[in-house]
C-alpha cells in the first residue's frame, strides 16, 4: 500500500466508474439510488487532500500493490478524534483481484496504520445492503454489522448518503 498522489486520482476514477466491478458497487441496475458518478462529483468527494499530504489525519487514499502490480484503492476519510472514529472505502481496480483476500489485509493494514498513528480504535465501513458480497468481505476482516441505516440517518450521522439503505460494519482495535 502506497499513499495515492495527485496523479493517480484519474485511475482511482476510472476503477470505481469503468471496471467489470462498477455494476456491482454503483448505477443502474443494481443501484439505481447511487448512480455513477461524474468526474466533477468524484473530485468533489475525493478532494486533492484525499491525494497529498495535507489529507492526512483528516481523509487519505492510497494505492493497493500486489508486488508492484497496482490492483485497487483505499483510503480513509471522517477521521473524527473525539468520537474515536474513521471511515473506511475499498474498491479493486477489477474482479480478478477480487475474492483472493488482497482487500482484508489491506483493511486490516490501514486499521492498524490508523491505530497506530491516530490513536483511532473504530472502524467504520458502510456498504449498500444490496452489496452482499463487500459484507461477507468485510465480516472476513472483523467488522461487526451494527445496524442498517436510512439515507436519513446517513446524513444525520456522517452529513453524507450514499445509497438508500446502507449497512453500518464496524471493527474495533
Amino acid at each position: 500500500m502506497v499513499p495515492a498522489k495527485e496523479a493517480d486520482r484519474e485511475k482511482i476514477f476510472s476503477w470505481l466508474t469503468q471496471s467489470d466491478l462498477t455494476s456491482s458497487m454503483l448505477g443502474e441496475p443494481n443501484y439505481p439510488d447511487h448512480p455513477i458518478p461524474s468526474w466533477e462529483e468524484f473530485c468533489t468527494d475525493y478532494t486533492s487532500d484525499f491525494f497529498s499530504t495535507s489529507g492526512d489525519g483528516k481523509g487519505r487514499n492510497y494505492i493497493i500493490l500486489l508486488n508492484d502490480m497496482e490492483i485497487g484503492t483505499i483510503g480513509y476519510d471522517l477521521l473524527d478524534k473525539i468520537k474515536n472514529r474513521v471511515v473506511l472505502d475499498i474498491w479493486m481496480k477489477s474482479e480478478e483481484y477480487c475474492g483472493k483476500g488482497y482487500g482484508s489485509e489491506s483493511l486490516d493494514t490501514l486499521c492498524k496504520y490508523i491505530n497506530k498513528t491516530y490513536n483511532i480504535t473504530n472502524f467504520v465501513i458502510s456498504p449498500s445492503t444490496n452489496n452482499k458480497r463487500a459484507i461477507a468481505a468485510y465480516m472476513k476482516t472483523g467488522f461487526e454489522i451494527i445496524k442498517t441505516l436510512t439515507k436519513e440517518e446517513q446524513e444525520k450521522e456522517f452529513g453524507i448518503a450514499e445509497y438508500n439503505e446502507n449497512i453500518l460494519m464496524i471493527k474495533s482495535l
